[in-house]
C-alpha cells in the first residue's frame, strides 16, 4: 500500500515539468548540423549518468537526450529515491515510467490535481478508499478506468456567472 502511494507521488513529481524540448535557435545558411545538434542537447546526457541513475531510469534511455533540463531534473530527483523503493515498487515504477514520460502537460496537471485531492484526505479515509477500490472485481476496475479515460481533459469546474446589469437599467440618484 505504502509503495503504491510512493509510486504515485513519484509519478506526479516526474510529471511536473514541461514536455517540450529546448528550443533550437535559427542557424545561418551553411551552418553544420553538428552545431545545431549540440545546441539542442541539454545535460546531463544519458552517457553522463551514473550507473545507478541509468538503472533507475532505464525505460527512458531512448528518449533521455531529447528531454529538456527541467524534465531531466525531475527524473533525476526520482532516481535518487529509487534505491529506497521495495523490489515490487521498483518493478511497478519502471513499468509505468514510459507511460508517465508520454503524458501531455494537461494530463500531468490532472495527475497532480488527483494526487493533491487524494492526499488532502485524512490517512485513514485515504486508506479505506484505496482498500475499497482494491476489493472491486477486475471488470469494475476496468470500467472505471475506461470511464476516467473518456472524460474530457478540460473538465474543469465551471464558475458561476454573475449577471451584468446594463448601464441603461441603472438610474442615478440625486442627493
Amino acid at each position: 500500500m505504502r509503495s503504491r502511494l510512493l509510486t504515485l507521488l513519484l509519478a506526479c513529481t516526474a510529471a511536473g515539468s514541461a514536455h517540450a524540448q529546448a528550443a533550437v535557435p535559427a542557424q545561418a545558411p551553411g551552418a553544420g548540423t553538428a552545431v545545431t545538434h549540440a545546441r539542442s542537447i541539454t545535460h546531463p546526457l544519458w552517457r553522463e549518468l551514473t550507473a545507478e541513475q541509468r538503472e533507475a531510469l532505464g525505460p527512458l534511455a531512448n528518449d533521455w537526450d531529447k528531454f529538456d533540463a527541467d524534465r531531466k531534473k525531475k527524473w533525476l530527483e526520482i532516481a535518487a529515491k529509487y534505491p529506497n523503493m521495495s523490489p515490487e515498487g521498483k518493478k511497478r515504477f519502471q513499468q509505468r515510467m514510459p507511460e508517465l514520460a508520454r503524458l501531455t502537460p494537461e494530463q500531468r496537471e490532472t495527475t497532480r490535481e488527483n494526487f493533491r485531492r487524494a492526499y488532502s484526505l485524512p490517512p485513514d479515509q485515504r486508506q479505506a478508499l484505496t482498500q475499497r477500490y482494491q476489493d472491486l472485481p477486475e471488470d469494475r476496475k476496468r470500467a472505471l478506468a475506461a470511464q476516467a479515460r473518456a472524460k474530457p481533459a478540460t473538465a474543469a469546474p465551471r464558475r458561476a456567472v454573475t449577471p451584468v446589469r446594463e448601464a441603461s437599467a441603472v438610474t442615478p440618484t440625486k442627493p
